[in-house]
């Protein structure tokens, strides 16, 4: 009896009214004041990233030879991502013993979520984006940089449709990696699951080079495929609902993005999520880059094969639309588990 009782306790506080609420107030959080005050050190992506890798990034990255061996590559990758895991964790933990010490009338969790969360810091990087794209020659220093900070790309190894591909699929990966995943699992198991998961996809992101780390982001790598699968599938759901609601996007063309192998994303390129993307605005994604260290990274084309890769702003538009609409469906669907709740 007692362990049925915990096991359906167990089954209660799973996407629980508290934790659907805190992850709806956590949405407009990361959305509005991300657009407002911009990416922390030009980095759109989760907050939590950004701190862990000023802290340990660096100083890994300076261990990546590309003329080591694989398996020595992959021992130091290893040892570098459980102590970015490790250090994610602890700020995880420390944070969550003041919320249990300080509650604050239920304010401070979603603080500390949003922490593991990325919004409006996206749609900010790419309205600058946007904007340079539109200024040409008279373009700012500084246009790029939170979106090169945030892909971690060289946008100098590429050309403007090249930069705008590179936008447009880190809006899609940031959607999966920095928003449905941590938000997937603080709904399954609170903030320590969600702080886990956003350590392990910090380091992928800090580490892994796209899957071309040559063994260094191996392990990073593969936690994150482990943790990252399931709520991936929910990452393409959305934006495939999202299409439906965004000018020249088409749901069809997004439903066949699941079926098709010619053309579709591998997962450590960005996967399903940027398959979808591709196929529903009608474009072509991905394509051999360098990244700020130096390394070719030889991605994938996706997409459908009469797709443009010749991409511009209008295409970045219907993309930050996009997103804007999956953010809003991910509200919509909060707001109804709320309902369910009251009506059961």
């Amino acid at each position: 009896m007692n362990s049925d009782h915990s096991f359906d306790k167990i089954l209660e506080t799973i996407a629980s009214p508290d934790r659907l609420m805190v992850a709806l107030i956590t949405l407009l959080v990361v959305s509005i004041v991300g657009v407002v005050m911009g990416p922390l050190y030009g980095n759109a992506n989760p907050m939590l990233w950004t701190l862990v890798d000023r802290i340990i990034g660096s100083i890994a990255r300076k261990t990546y030879k590309p003329e080591r061996s694989v398996t020595s590559l992959a021992f130091r990758g290893t040892i570098f991502t459980f102590l970015f895991i490790f250090i994610a964790v602890t700020i995880g933990i420390a944070l969550y013993l003041l919320r249990r010490n300080f509650p604050l009338y239920g304010i401070v969790e979603p603080l500390i979520l949003s922490l593991t969360l990325s919004g409006g810091a996206v749609w900010f990087a790419l309205f600058k984006l946007r904007k340079a794209l539109e200024e040409g020659s008279k373009v700012q220093y500084g246009s790029y940089y939170p979106l090169a900070v945030s892909s971690r790309t060289d946008l100098n190894s590429t050309d403007d449709y090249g930069i705008t591909r590179c936008g447009i699929g880190f809006m899609a990966t940031s959607f999966d990696k920095g928003f449905i995943a941590p938000l997937f699992w603080y709904l399954i198991g609170g903030l320590p699951l969600a702080f886990l998961y956003a350590a392990i996809s910090g380091s992928a992101w800090a580490f892994g080079k796209q899957g071309f780390s040559k063994g260094f982001g191996t392990a990073a790598l593969w936690l994150e495929k482990l943790f990252g699968c399931l709520p991936h599938l929910l990452s393409a759901l959305f934006l495939s609902c999202a299409s439906l609601f965004t000018p020249t996007a088409r749901l069809t063309r997004s439903l066949a993005g699941y079926f098709v192998r010619k053309g579709a994303c591998p997962y450590n390129e960005g996967g399903l999520v940027m398959t979808i993307t591709a196929r529903a605005l009608n474009i072509s994604l991905g394509g051999p880059v360098q990244d700020v260290d130096g390394s070719t990274l030889k991605r994938a084309w996706v997409g459908s094969p009469t797709s443009s890769a010749r991409l511009d702003r209008n295409h970045l538009n219907r993309a930050i639309y996009l997103s804007i609409m999956g953010y809003v469906l991910v509200a919509a669907a909060l707001i109804a588990g709320l309902l369910l709740h009251k009506i059961l």
